[in-house]
């Protein structure tokens, strides 16, 4: 974390000397984006065993959900360029988790079996651009979506606690107020800081 902060500090004081030496550094940004994605520190992690695992009403039992793995939050994202300093666009998300559900008494803990949840966002989006140069630039990105979350529960203990299969629409969103970009004119990778489906993403984006 310190050392991608560190990396973006110097990235931005540096851009903004040239800017300041090169009043010309601001050109056209290209019509459209394709970028790819990944994710970590989800908002749905910090709230693990409210949500993707058991719900509320779930933790007022004797059961509990302890996390096994997750994706992390995979995104797809499309922009079209409006203005030299906005972009509009959707991104495809996609996060998943597994869970292992148990429950317990004063024998000890008692394995009741495995819940998965996935998350399949869709979520419009606004990039307004700091600077932006045909070699790098810096924005914000906000989205706001809904998500569908498929959640499988398949018991082990049928007798103790009965297996599940649902469906439910949630509220999504991401807010990065920090976002760098470098590369080329058409390829270039990217790191963003945020909250939200992730606190921290870096992946690859396309101008054309």
């Amino acid at each position: 974390m310190k050392k991608i902060l560190i990396l973006l500090y110097l990235a931005f004081s540096q851009n903004v000397f040239c800017y300041v030496g090169n009043k010309k550094i601001q050109t056209e940004l290209p019509k459209n984006e394709i970028s790819v994605s990944y994710g970590v520190f989800s908002i749905y992690t910090l709230l693990d065993g409210i949500q993707p695992g058991l719900h509320i009403q779930d933790c007022e039992s004797d059961v509990e959900s302890t996390l096994l793995s997750k994706t992390g939050a995979l995104s797809l994202e499309y922009s079209y360029t409006l203005s030299n300093k906005a972009r509009i666009g959707l991104i495809g998300s996609y996060m998943g988790f597994r869970h292992e559900v148990k429950t317990g008494d004063k024998t000890g803990e008692i394995p009741l079996g495995e819940l998965k949840s996935q998350f399949f966002g869709i979520l419009p989006k606004i990039q307004l651009y700091w600077f932006y140069h045909e070699r790098v630039a810096m924005y914000s990105k906000f989205a706001i979506g809904v998500a569908l979350n498929t959640r499988k529960m398949t018991s082990t203990r049928p007798d103790l606690y009965e297996s599940f299969n649902e469906n439910n629409v949630k509220f999504e969103f991401q807010i990065s107020p920090i976002s760098f970009e470098a590369g080329g004119e058409q390829l270039r990778g990217f790191a963003e800081l945020g909250f939200g489906n992730y606190l921290m993403a870096a992946g690859l984006k396309l101008y054309w």
